[in-house]
C-alpha cells in the first residue's frame, strides 16, 4: 500500500510522526495517539461545527489527545464518562453505563456531545441511546459519533453468556454490531436526517485531509473513519 508523500501534521497536536496500525501505514499520531476518525472530529470542531468559547462538552470513551483539545475548547465545561473510567488514567473521567445511565442526562445541556467506535460495544438498544443523547443537545448542540463499517452489511447481537463466551463469539473487543455500508440509510438514517452521501471535501480541502493523516478512500465513502453530525432538530422519529 503506498502512502502520500504530503507532509503529515497531526491537527489536533501538531505532531509530525506518525505510526503504522495493521494494514493502515501512519495513521496514529505518535504524539497525542489520534487516529483518522478523531481528527476528523477536531477538522469539523476547528472548521464548520466550531462551537461558542465554553462550549459545554460530553466526551465518551475520551481519546487522550482529543480529550486535551476538547478540554481546552470548553474551557473548563468538559465532561468525560466511560463505563470502565480506569481505562483512562489522568483523564477524570467518570463512570457512566449507557444502557443504564442514559437518562439520567439532562436535556438541552450540551453542546458537543462526543462518541467513537462506542456503540458497537454496548448491550443494548443503540437506537435509543442515540435518541436520547440528541435530546441532551442545546438547539445548535452537535453530537458526533463513528461507528465501525466493515463491509456492506449491518449486523446487531446481543446475546446471553459469560464474559469468556461473548468475547469467544464477538471478539476480545465484544463488538456486537457493525454499521454496514449498504444499511447507513436504513439504520442511522432512520433515525436523523443526514446528507445522503458521505463527503469530508464538503468541511475540510483536500489538502487539509492528506496533511492530517486522513487517506482519500475516507473522503467520499463511508468507512470506520466517518464521523456523522446531527443536531436535535435532525431527529426524525
Amino acid at each position: 500500500m503506498t502512502v502520500d508523500a504530503t507532509r503529515l501534521r497531526c491537527n489536533i497536536c501538531g505532531g509530525e510522526s506518525f505510526v503504522d496500525m495493521p494494514g493502515r501505514p501512519k495513521v496514529r499520531c505518535a504524539g497525542c495517539g489520534s487516529l483518522e476518525r478523531t481528527r476528523v472530529c477536531a477538522l469539523r470542531l476547528q472548521g464548520d461545527l466550531a462551537p461558542r468559547p465554553g462550549a459545554h462538552v460530553l466526551h465518551f470513551a475520551p481519546e487522550r489527545g482529543l480529550s486535551r483539545f476538547l478540554r481546552d475548547l470548553s474551557q473548563g465545561n468538559y465532561r468525560a464518562v466511560d463505563i470502565a473510567p480506569e481505562n483512562y488514567p489522568g483523564l477524570g473521567v467518570e463512570p457512566f453505563d449507557l444502557c443504564r445511565d442514559v437518562f439520567s442526562l439532562p436535556e438541552a445541556t450540551y453542546d458537543v456531545i462526543v462518541m467513537n467506535h462506542v456503540l458497537e460495544h454496548i448491550e443494548c438498544n443503540y437506537s435509543a441511546v442515540l435518541l436520547r443523547l440528541a435530546r441532551a443537545l442545546t438547539d445548535e448542540g452537535v453530537l458526533m459519533f463513528s461507528v465501525p463499517v466493515e463491509g456492506e452489511e449491518f449486523r446487531d447481537n446481543i446475546a446471553l453468556g459469560t464474559d469468556a463466551e461473548k468475547a469467544g463469539r464477538f471478539g476480545a473487543f465484544r463488538h456486537y454490531r457493525n454499521f454496514g455500508r449498504a444499511f447507513i440509510g436504513q439504520t442511522l438514517g432512520m433515525l436523523f436526517d443526514m446528507p445522503a452521501d458521505y463527503d469530508l471535501t464538503r468541511y475540510a480541502t483536500e489538502a487539509q485531509l492528506r496533511e492530517a493523516a486522513i487517506r482519500p478512500h475516507h473522503w467520499r465513502k463511508v468507512t470506520g473513519a466517518s464521523v456523522f453530525a446531527v443536531r436535535r432538530r435532525d431527529v426524525r422519529v
